[in-house]
């Protein structure tokens, strides 16, 4: 490893850098500015400083016209992080260090983070768990058996939104009729919320479809058999095109697409 003096003067900016890695698995100097709140050229420089001291790792493929490096952290990193949380009492998450890269992440909990950067005062991402932590929640309201890929709490004109988020990964398996793309795999995305009793304290589960005819297929499903939370879905595309906090969020048998603060109302 590099200079271990250097490591003990990790400031608390680069704590934080380092923790997120740690934590949130690969990201980009980007991702990485926009949730530490810092200008890219800053977080270029921590995260360089911190490639050279071996407690991050970072790639770059030569496939990407873009050159973007993405960052993770080391073992040793994520052996720093890990002794610094049970040093002050904190919990260490399961898999510290060994997380990949989360779909939810990328389509919800950045571009909220930015949301909440540009409107300070009047919108704020107040909590998120990644997709392990959410499952510790469900355990503790005695929902084990549901699997959603994070939780959040969305502050928007003084409204408050508590959710779920599900990201549907498209068709299962490798040999997939054409005709059975648009269905395969969305059965047992709900599944859970059909076979309980109790009910999920969220306003609202999301639901982030593949692509637009695998979300009409999973609104008509809703239609049928309705569910006890409200399900929202939207799109990939839509999660790219627009913001999250826009009307992207259709419910089944509305006529329009509502915002994500309205869901709570």
């Amino acid at each position: 490893m590099g200079d271990r003096a250097a490591v003990r003067r990790l400031s608390p900016r680069r704590w934080r850098i380092l923790s997120f890695l740690a934590q949130h698995g690969t990201a980009s100097t980007l991702d990485v500015a926009l949730v530490c709140d810092v200008s890219r050229l800053t977080a270029h420089r921590d995260l360089t400083w911190l490639h050279g001291l071996g407690l991050v790792r970072r790639d770059c493929s030569a496939e990407d016209r873009t050159h973007t490096w993405w960052y993770e952290v080391t073992a040793e990193g994520a052996e720093m992080v890990r002794r610094d949380l049970a040093a002050s009492g904190r919990p260490v998450p399961l898999q510290l260090g060994r997380r990949p890269p989360s779909a939810a992440d990328a389509l919800l909990f950045l571009p909220l983070v930015e949301v909440s950067r540009r409107n300070p005062g009047r919108c704020e991402l107040f909590q998120w768990l990644a997709t392990m932590e959410t499952s510790a929640w469900l355990r503790q309201h005695d929902l084990a058996h549901l699997r959603a890929d994070g939780y959040g709490i969305w502050l928007e004109d003084g409204r408050c939104l508590r959710f779920l988020v599900h990201v549907d990964r498209g068709p299962i398996g490798d040999a997939i009729a054409e005709h059975e793309k648009r269905t395969s795999g969305l059965s047992g995305l709900l599944t859970g919320y059909r076979h309980t009793d109790r009910a999920v304290p969220v306003g609202a589960v999301l639901v982030i479809a593949q692509d637009a005819e695998r979300e009409e297929q999973l609104l008509n499903d809703l239609i049928r058999g309705p569910m006890r939370p409200q399900i929202a879905v939207s799109t990939r595309e839509m999660m790219y095109r627009y913001w999250p906090n826009d009307r992207v969020w259709r419910l089944p048998g509305a006529a329009h697409p509502r915002r994500l603060a309205d869901l709570g109302v």
